[in-house]
């Protein structure tokens, strides 16, 4: 059991995909997202997506309302979204982590605890001094600006963060860092607008066909 918001679900998992499981992660994305389908990574993390929504809704995971248009320019290349409910999706090389919640508003990012000094600079630069760690404040910062919904379209630097709240002009995020392995730094950022209680959390290290 870990203490979450009780309208808050999460689920995580390593990318690798072995063919039988590519081709079940295929078998329920949309024909938009399979043009976009050339990575493990991308597919492991809508199939991921789209079966805890689909738990959630009550719906086979085929049939979750996924949209992913760009505000920009139209593209099936933006945020991930699914009516009825607010959700968020992150990746990096070594794990896929997806949220979603019954109300309010949500994000979540993802980072490998150690990466290379390219990558930890241009952390530094945009997370700035503190007494947070960088890479805390930076899953932080993005968690809550795609909570937000405008994502990276946002200046960083406009988000303040501490151990467990961030802000973003008016609106107030409060933070939590899960840690389902000791190599991953996670954040996710709701809305304090609603009480916290708790609620199961799936932690998934594996894909299956089961």
């Amino acid at each position: 059991m870990t203490l979450l918001p009780d309208f808050i679900h999460l689920r995580w998992l390593r990318p690798g995909l072995s063919a039988s499981e590519r081709a079940l992660g295929l078998a329920i994305l949309s024909p938009a997202e399979i043009t976009r389908a050339d990575s493990d990574s991308f597919v492991a993390g809508r199939m991921l997506l789209r079966t805890l929504a689909g738990e959630i809704l009550g719906i086979e995971a085929q049939a979750v309302p996924l949209s992913a248009t760009c505000p920009d320019c139209g593209g099936p290349h933006g945020q991930p979204r699914i009516a009825g409910l607010a959700v968020s999706l992150s990746r990096c090389a070594t794990a896929v982590v997806a949220v979603a919640a019954l109300k309010g508003s949500v994000g979540v990012d993802v980072e490998p605890r150690q990466g290379s000094a390219e990558r930890a600079a241009a952390i530094m630069e945009v997370a700035g001094p503190g007494s947070i760690r960088a890479i805390q404040r930076w899953t932080s910062v993005e968690a809550a600006l795609k909570a937000d919904g405008r994502g990276l379209r946002l200046d960083p630097r406009n988000v303040g963060v501490t151990a467990d709240r961030a802000t973003l002009g008016d609106a107030r995020y409060e933070l939590w860092h899960p840690e389902p392995a000791p190599d991953l730094q996670v954040t996710v950022a709701w809305r304090a607008s609603a009480p916290a209680g708790h609620i199961d959390s799936a932690i998934v290290v594996a894909m299956s066909a089961g």
